[in-house]
C-alpha cells in the first residue's frame, strides 16, 4: 500500500470513528453558544457516547443528573461503577461530609427522548464520598460493576486534564425537571467564591448555558472538542430573585468581603482533580493520592440562622450590640483548628489557625465585624498539634455569614395555590429567609369582618408537619424541604376553606432587626 493510499484510508476511519452529525473537535453539532437546549435522541445511536449521563434518585425522590465516570486505567481495568453528581441532590447536611454510606435509590441511563423504552436502570450502592462543603460533589458506587454497564451498551466518560481556560466553548448535559437529556452550548468562564447558604464554594466556575433548571444540578459540563468531563452544575441564578442573594438556592458571588449577584448565570464545581483517585479502577482512601481524604466533618448540634445582621444598637437601649458566631459542634477528629477570615479559599492556607483544641462539645462564640460585608469562618480537623497536610486545609469546613446594616423590612413572601382536588381549599405557604424575613405573623376570616391594620388576632406562623408540608410544596411543583431533622423550618403551610366566602389573609415580616415590613393582604375567593 503505498503512502498517500494510506494516509487517506486513516483518515476515512478517524471520520468513520466520529458520531455521523460531528464535524472534527465539535461535539456541539453546530449549537450556538447560549441559544436554547436541544433535545437529545439517540434511536440510531447517534448520541451513544452521552448514554452514561441519566437521571439519578434517591429513596427521597430527589431528582437530578448524574454522569458514569470511565476510570479504567492505562491497561483497561476497571473495578465498581461509579457516578458523579451533586452533593446537594443527596443530601444537604451543612458541614458533613459522608464517606461509605449505604444508598437506596437508582440511577437510569440511554436517557433520551426516543429511546424510553430502552431505558436501562441500575440500583445504587453507596456514597462513597459527598460534601456540599467547598466543592458540591457527590461520588456514587453502583451494585453492578463497570465492566456489566459497558457490556450493556453504556458508555462512560472520560476525566478531563484540566478545567479549560476562560472563553473555551464547553457543553452542558441536563435532564431538567421531569424531562430527558437536554445539550446546551456557552463558555466557560471563572467565578469567585460563591455562597448559597448554608453553603460555600471555594473553587467555581460559571457559564451561561441555557436551560438549567431543577433537575439540572449534578450535570456534566464538558469540553466541547473533546468531550471529556470537567466539571458538574451546582447551582443557577436562573429564574431566580436577586433581593433573594445567598440565600439558598439563590447563589451569589464574594469578592474581598462584598457580595455581587450574577443574572443568568450557572455555577459548576471541578471534578478533574478525581483522576488521581482512582487505582487500576478503585477509588483510593490514600490522602497522598487523592484529594477527597482525609476530610473534616462536622455535625451542628444548635442550628442558628447563618446570615445576620449587625445590628449596632439594642432596641431602648442605646447599647452596643456584637453578633458572635455562636456555634456549638462536634468534629469527626479528637481536636479541630479555626479561624476567620474575609476571603473562604484562606481556609485552605495554615496561616493564622487556632492552636488545637478539643473537638467534643465545641462552641466557638467568637464576635464577627464590626465590618459589614460577608464574613467567612474556617474549622479544620485534626488529630493531633502536629502540622496538617495540604489535602486537609482543602477539606475545610467553611461557614459565612454576611453583616449588613438594617434596611427597610423586605415584603412577605407568600404563595397562594387553589387545591387542586377540592376547588374550595386554598394552601398558603410562607418562606422565611433569615436575616431579611425572620420571622412572620398573620391571621385570616372573613373577608367583610377582617381588618388587617387591627393588630388584634395575628399570630406567629403555625407548625406545619413535615408530611403536610412536602404536600403543599407539591402543589407548586417544589422539591420536598429535604433538610436536617434538626434545621430551622424554612417554609410553613396552612391549609384555609373558604366556605363559600371570600378569606382576607394578612400577613406581616419582621427582619432580623426586628423592623416590620409593610403590610401584605390576600384574597381567597371562593370557586
Amino acid at each position: 500500500m503505498n503512502r498517500p493510499y494510506s494516509l487517506l484510508c486513516c483518515a476515512l476511519l478517524a471520520a468513520l470513528s466520529l458520531p455521523l452529525w460531528a464535524t472534527p473537535g465539535d461535539f456541539g453539532e453546530g449549537l450556538t453558544s447560549t441559544s436554547p437546549p436541544r433535545l437529545l435522541t439517540n434511536a440510531t445511536r447517534q448520541h451513544n457516547h452521552w448514554s452514561g449521563v441519566g437521571r439519578i434518585r434517591n429513596d427521597s425522590f430527589a431528582l437530578c443528573t448524574a454522569t458514569l465516570l470511565d476510570t479504567r486505567d492505562e491497561r483497561g481495568n476497571s473495578g465498581p461503577a461509579y457516578v458523579i453528581t451533586s452533593s446537594h441532590c443527596i443530601h444537604r447536611l451543612s458541614g458533613a461530609v459522608i464517606k461509605d454510606r449505604p444508598l437506596k435509590g437508582s440511577i437510569t441511563f440511554n436517557y433520551f427522548e426516543d429511546t424510553l423504552e430502552k431505558l436501562k436502570i441500575y440500583p445504587l450502592k453507596t456514597l462513597k464520598w459527598g460534601s456540599s462543603q467547598g466543592v458540591d460533589l457527590a461520588l456514587i458506587e453502583l451494585e453492578s460493576p463497570l465492566a456489566t454497564l459497558i457490556n450493556d451498551g453504556i458508555e462512560p466518560l472520560k476525566l478531563a486534564d484540566a478545567v479549560p481556560a476562560d472563553g473555551t466553548n464547553i457543553l452542558a448535559l441536563s435532564a431538567p425537571a421531569w424531562n430527558t437529556l437536554h445539550l446546551s452550548a456557552c463558555v466557560q468562564q471563572s467565578s469567585e467564591e460563591v455562597v448559597e447558604q448554608p453553603f460555600v464554594w471555594r473553587v467555581t466556575m460559571k457559564n451561561q448555558c441555557q436551560g438549567i433548571e431543577s433537575g439540572a444540578f449534578g450535570g456534566p459540563l464538558l469540553d466541547r472538542a473533546t468531550n471529556t468531563l470537567f466539571g458538574i452544575l451546582s447551582a443557577t441564578t436562573i429564574g431566580r430573585d436577586a433581593e433573594k442573594k445567598c440565600q439558598r438556592d439563590t447563589p451569589c458571588e464574594v469578592k474581598n468581603g462584598q457580595a455581587s449577584w450574577h443574572a443568568d448565570s450557572n455555577y459548576g464545581s471541578p471534578v478533574t482533580f478525581l483522576k488521581q483517585c482512582f487505582v487500576k479502577g478503585v477509588l483510593t482512601a490514600d490522602a497522598q493520592t487523592c484529594d477527597l481524604y482525609p476530610a473534616t466533618s462536622i455535625t451542628f448540634t444548635k442550628h442558628e440562622p447563618i446570615q445576620q445582621y449587625f445590628v449596632k444598637t439594642a432596641k431602648d437601649q442605646g447599647q452596643s450590640i456584637t453578633p458572635r458566631w455562636n456555634l456549638a459542634f462536634t468534629a469527626n477528629t479528637a481536636l479541630y483548628r479555626y479561624k476567620a477570615t474575609r476571603r473562604a479559599s484562606e481556609c485552605e492556607s495554615p496561616l493564622n489557625y487556632s492552636a488545637p483544641l478539643p473537638s467534643k462539645d465545641a462552641v466557638i462564640r467568637d464576635p464577627i465585624g464590626p465590618q459589614t460585608g460577608m464574613h467567612f469562618l474556617c474549622i479544620l480537623g485534626v488529630e493531633s498539634d502536629q502540622g496538617v497536610s495540604r489535602n486537609s486545609m482543602r477539606n475545610a469546613v467553611t461557614v459565612a455569614v454576611e453583616l449588613v446594616e438594617p434596611a427597610t423590612a423586605r415584603k412577605p413572601d407568600v404563595k397562594v395555590v387553589l387545591d387542586k382536588h377540592v376547588l374550595q381549599n386554598y394552601t398558603v405557604l410562607w418562606h422565611l429567609a433569615p436575616p431579611l424575613i425572620n420571622r412572620v405573623i398573620y391571621k385570616y376570616g372573613p373577608a367583610a369582618e377582617t381588618d388587617c391594620a387591627v393588630h388584634e388576632g395575628y399570630q406567629p406562623l403555625p407548625p406545619t408537619e413535615s408530611d403536610d408540608l412536602d404536600e403543599a410544596l407539591d402543589l407548586y411543583g417544589m422539591p420536598p424541604q429535604n433538610q436536617a431533622p434538626d434545621a430551622p423550618a424554612e417554609k410553613y403551610a396552612q391549609f384555609i376553606s373558604t366556605r363559600n366566602q371570600p378569606i382576607k389573609v394578612c400577613t406581616y415580616a419582621y427582619d432580623q432587626a426586628d423592623q416590620r415590613s409593610a403590610l401584605r393582604e390576600d384574597l381567597l375567593k371562593p370557586r
